[in-house]
This record gives structure tokens, C-alpha cells and sequence, in this order.
């Protein structure tokens, strides 16, 4: 994924008030890294969001990581505390493999219809679908439609998708997870001491039982259960979510 599927929203919802910085990880979106495929790796990711922290001159920095991101930013915090003042997970992936993937792949298998999975196979089978961003953008609109509660709403996602972007989605995804395996890092969550703020929403295809596991080990942390609410809380309650945002980032 590149940070398109996030600037727009972030943008328009905290812009006025917040200096906002994304980033495409190593390998992902428009940014390099496919020619050393050995760096695709957790940990480089870690060092390559301390690097960029360093050069643009941040001691710490408020550090809001969304599904996978949301992950990474919990080894950052865990490996670099004295770095982040302030965390936000939202919608994070599970702190654990356990109940991360199980959870995710049913729910997702559970909610689409026989016209999504008609659709997603269709354009699968398509010759040269893999390398044309049009046909995958229309791979990745129907497979995001069971993300949301409204599933119009997906239509507001933006991907961002080209050629790199598909270049570097077809290796470095699998790369990384394959790096940390049938993970658990709930045991090393206690070394997080930033404040942190979960927002999750009750209807996503990320279990409930991740999110409150993760608010359960990490010291000062806020659970905030979205109602009605999937995946893309920016999306589906755009209003919602930033004023949570605000009251945590910048308390009255």
C-alpha cells in the first residue's frame, strides 16, 4: 500500500491544526527497495521509520499507524519509546498472528457475496490483470467493499494504484509478514510508556479481541469502540474519529 490510501482523508480532517508526514514504506507504494529483497523485513521497516525520524530532525513524534501500520508502529514503540510521545492504533492489525489471520481471512470469506467473489475471480483470471493497474484497481474496489459497514463507502478509498505500486504489492507484503512468522509481541507491549489511543471498529474484519487484547498490555492505553463502524474509521466516521484524535493529541 502506498500513503495514498490515507493523505486525503488525514488532510482534509487534521491539516489545520497538525504538521501530518507520510511516508511509503521500503518496497511499497512509489517508494524503492525491490532490488535488495533480504531488507523486506519487520525489523528494517523499524529502522527505516527511525532513520526518517532522525533526519527530519523529530526527538519524538505523535506516531498513527492504520491496520498493518498500526503493527509497525507497535515494534517501532517497543524498540524506540523514548521516540513516540504520543500513539494512535487504528484499526491495528492483532499484536499476535493468533488473532490476527484466523479471525481476518474468515470474516472476510464470510462477508462476500457470490457477485464479489465472481468479480475478484473474473479479474484474477484476466491475462496480464497482475501488471495493469486498472484491471486491479477493480480487483481491490470490490475486495475492500466488506472492509466497511456501508460498503459505498469504499468507494471514497484511494489506492493509488500504478505500476510500481503493483510491482512492489506482488513481493514486499508477503516478505514482511513472512519475516516475523506465527508472531506475538504481547509480552514486550509493557515496554510502550507513550500514551496511546485504539480506536476500533465493532463491524471490521480486525477481531475485537486483538484490539482489547493490545489495550490490555500496553501501560497507558484508551480503548474507543466505533459502532456501526469497519475498518476505515476515517472514512466511515470521519467526524468521529477526528475529534478523537484532537482531544487525544491536544487535550483541553
Amino acid at each position: 500500500m502506498s500513503h495514498d490510501y490515507l493523505a486525503p482523508q488525514l488532510i482534509a480532517l487534521l491539516a489545520d491544526e497538525y504538521r501530518l508526514i507520510f511516508y511509503d514504506q521500503r518496497a511499497s507504494g512509489r517508494s524503492s527497495g525491490l532490488e535488495d529483497t533480504s531488507k523486506l523485513t519487520m525489523a528494517q521497516s523499524v529502522g527505516d521509520l527511525d532513520r526518517l525520524r532522525l533526519a527530519l530532525g523529530l526527538k519524538q513524534m505523535t506516531l498513527l499507524g492504520h491496520s498493518f501500520g498500526g503493527l509497525l508502529a507497535m515494534y517501532y514503540a517497543i524498540e524506540h519509546p523514548d521516540a513516540v510521545s504520543r500513539l494512535l492504533l487504528v484499526d491495528s492489525s492483532p499484536a499476535s498472528w493468533a488473532l490476527n489471520f484466523p479471525y481476518f481471512l474468515r470474516t472476510i470469506a464470510e462477508r462476500q457475496t457470490e457477485s464479489d467473489r465472481a468479480t475478484l475471480a473474473a479479474v484474477a483470471a484476466a491475462p496480464g490483470a497482475r501488471n495493469d493497474p486498472e484491471a486491479m484497481a477493480r480487483y481491490y474496489a470490490t475486495y475492500f467493499r466488506v472492509f466497511f459497514v456501508n460498503p459505498e463507502l469504499s468507494k471514497k478509498l484511494v489506492l493509488g494504484i500504478d505500476q510500481h505500486w503493483l510491482a512492489n504489492n506482488a513481493v514486499t507484503n508477503d516478505a514482511i509478514w513472512a519475516s516475523i512468522g506465527k508472531y506475538d509481541i504481547h509480552p514486550r507491549l509493557s515496554r510502550i510508556v507513550a500514551p496511546t489511543l485504539i480506536l476500533h471498529g465493532r463491524s471490521s474484519v480486525i477481531s475485537m479481541q486483538g484490539a482489547e487484547a493490545i489495550a490490555a498490555r500496553i501501560p497507558r492505553a484508551r480503548l474507543i469502540v466505533l459502532r456501526d463502524v469497519g475498518h476505515f474509521p476515517y472514512i466511515e466516521v470521519p467526524q468521529v474519529f477526528s475529534a478523537a484524535v484532537r482531544a487525544f493529541v491536544w487535550p483541553e
